[in-house]
């Protein structure tokens, strides 16, 4: 095999590796995170706070009915169990008790509110808490799926590793060193000269370069983007 066959071989074994590299790393990204699970966890996060928060201001305004219920039961039977005789003093009590007893229409009004919000807040937890048992299962498969595949791409990267040192193997070391060096700042090294101008930067090639790129024992380079050149 010429020397610029032998290079154009490393070019595409070095493109699969670059390849197989690409999408184990994309892989580990999808298995870092998942989008889908990390919204569900949010949707319940913010369901199981709202349902928290009603839950706790629901008792509360029990604990403050109950506290009204509590000053107005021994109230109610001071005024009618004959105790207190006092006409003035009835008269206190008896105003009290209105009192106490609108603020615990009050507080009970607001209790049936906030108990209507806790219900609603409630089925929207369950819904987000089953929603989120849903994207657990779903994310525990496609880790499942991608594992296996990572295991499938890095056996495969793996021999194309070993192909390429193979193939790198054949190249004069000055030649792999100036294919190495163009690949690192161009992405790829070898370029095919296409009417004239090479693929690489649509630049036009001289006859001198395109005559030596028919040289299968020398690496002839665009004057441009200085990328191995060959004919094909």
């Amino acid at each position: 095999m010429s020397l610029i066959n032998d290079v154009c071989t490393l070019q595409e074994i070095d493109d699969e590796v670059a390849g197989l590299e690409a999408a184990i790393a994309d892989i580990d990204v999808r298995l870092a995170h998942s989008e889908t699970l990390a919204a569900a966890e949010a949707a319940f996060a913010d369901a199981d706070a709202r349902f928290q928060d009603l839950r706790r201001a629901q008792r509360a305004l029990e604990a403050d009915v109950a506290a009204l219920d509590a000053k107005i039961a021994p109230e109610e039977k001071r005024l009618y169990d004959g105790s207190v005789r006092n006409p003035k003093e009835l008269t206190a009590i008896q105003h009290e008790l209105e009192l106490l007893k609108a603020q615990r229409s009050q507080l009970e009004d607001r209790l049936l509110a906030v108990m209507e919000e806790f219900e609603a807040a409630d089925a929207a937890r369950r819904a987000a808490e089953a929603a989120l048992a849903v994207a657990r299962r779903e994310r525990e498969q496609e880790v499942a799926a991608l594992e296996t595949r990572r295991r499938q791409l890095a056996a495969s990267l793996a021999a194309s590793v070993a192909r390429r040192s193979e193939q790198a193997a054949r190249i004069h070391p000055a030649s792999l060193r100036l294919y190495d060096d163009i690949r690192r700042r161009r992405g790829s090294a070898v370029a095919r000269i296409r009417g004239g101008t090479c693929s690489g930067c649509r630049v036009a090639i001289p006859e001198s370069v395109r005559r030596k790129a028919f040289d299968p024992a020398t690496l002839a380079q665009c004057p441009n983007c200085e990328r191995i050149l060959f004919i094909g």
